[in-house]
């Protein structure tokens, strides 16, 4: 299956990709295992994040996934769509929809989803420019509780441990998932759209930048001892903030965040698929809908606190695998037999 995307389109999927899972709720866990130098660790985790975007730039064109690894790069996706799935529907049912029957709102996200691959390729691909309005309105809405941040909660700084550093860049892992799916979209970006360099860098700082804010407002909102006992801190800010043309400025965010989390377990859902039509071209309808059967069906088994933790703590390992361990093995078992 071929398709020809342009610079902006293949940055802003990225950039959904990578902040539609995780973007409300790594930062609570990040600060609880680093502290408050939790920014300074992910500052240093950025340089990580572009020293991996600049491999990939570098060697995509090695990056050739035969059936074996097709299957298990759509586990993965598979696995997290799952998750996120469930992370989504169990925080919705505890912010806003409280007595809507659980399979309901999962129903609603996979049809969404269905609908939609079951479209034109470019179709989905332009899902993205429909959040390019929300996204700077989020980031507003954060900003409006500069007033209430605590500015001595950045000190002091650099006194992390050595435990904290290395569990506070595991847990900045999280906001690295999705990354691989540079390798999966970078032969298809128009070839005279340059990506290295200058655009590159810009993503990057976007990406940072974006998380960076997040985690600085959460930090400086909260003292220590409250951040232990939030599972999602900036839910509460926007619940915090009193504007007067909006009366529960959390509940508007809800629906910014639920069209952010259906546009992204779609574009997972079109890369899984995606990969799939790549070696499988028949039946290509069938096997749309019985993915989106799994995606209907498997989240119901981990609607709980306890299972949607479980499956987040394994998410991060699955992505360390199939973001760093098996692109590099792949780039290099492809790059020695061309020689």
């Amino acid at each position: 299956m071929n398709i020809n995307i342009s610079r902006t389109q293949f940055f802003l999927f990225l950039f959904v990709a990578q902040t539609g899972t995780v973007f409300i709720s790594f930062q609570g866990p990040m600060i609880k295992a680093a502290g408050r130098d939790a920014w300074i660790i992910f500052l240093v985790a950025g340089l990580f994040h572009y020293a991996l975007l600049l491999f990939y730039e570098r060697f995509y064109p090695s990056f050739i996934l035969g059936p074996i690894m097709s299957w298990l790069y759509k586990g993965y996706w598979l696995f997290l769509t799952v998750t996120f799935i469930s992370y989504v529907d169990y925080t919705l049912a505890a912010w806003a929809f409280p007595n809507t029957p659980q399979f309901i709102v999962i129903a609603l996200m996979v049809i969404i989803s269905l609908y939609a691959n079951l479209s034109r390729a470019e179709t989905t691909m332009n899902l993205s420019v429909l959040l390019i309005p929300l996204i700077p309105l989020f980031l507003f809405f954060l900003a409006l509780s500069w007033r209430d941040l605590e500015w001595t909660y950045l000190f002091p700084s650099v006194k992390a441990s050595v435990a904290q550093w290395g569990h506070g860049m595991l847990k900045a892992q999280y906001a690295f998932i999705g990354i691989e799916l540079f390798l999966i979209y970078r032969r298809f970006v128009d070839p005279d759209r340059k990506i290295k360099g200058l655009p590159l860098f810009i993503y990057q700082m976007i990406w940072l930048l974006f998380f960076l804010f997040t985690i600085l407002i959460t930090t400086l909102f909260f003292a220590r001892e409250d951040m232990l006992m939030i599972p999602e801190p900036l839910m509460y800010i926007l619940k915090s903030q009193q504007v007067s043309f909006i009366e529960r400025l959390d509940l508007f965010f809800i629906y910014i965040w639920m069209s952010w989390s259906i546009i992204t377990i779609t574009l997972f859902s079109f890369s899984a698929l995606f990969v799939h039509r790549m070696h499988n071209k028949k039946h290509s309808k069938r096997d749309i809908i019985i993915f989106h059967a799994l995606l209907m069906l498997l989240p119901l088994f981990g609607l709980t606190k306890e299972a949607t933790e479980k499956l987040q703590d394994s998410l991060v390992f699955a992505h360390l695998l199939f973001a760093i361990v098996l692109p590099v093995i792949i780039i290099l078992v492809n790059r020695r037999k061309s020689i």
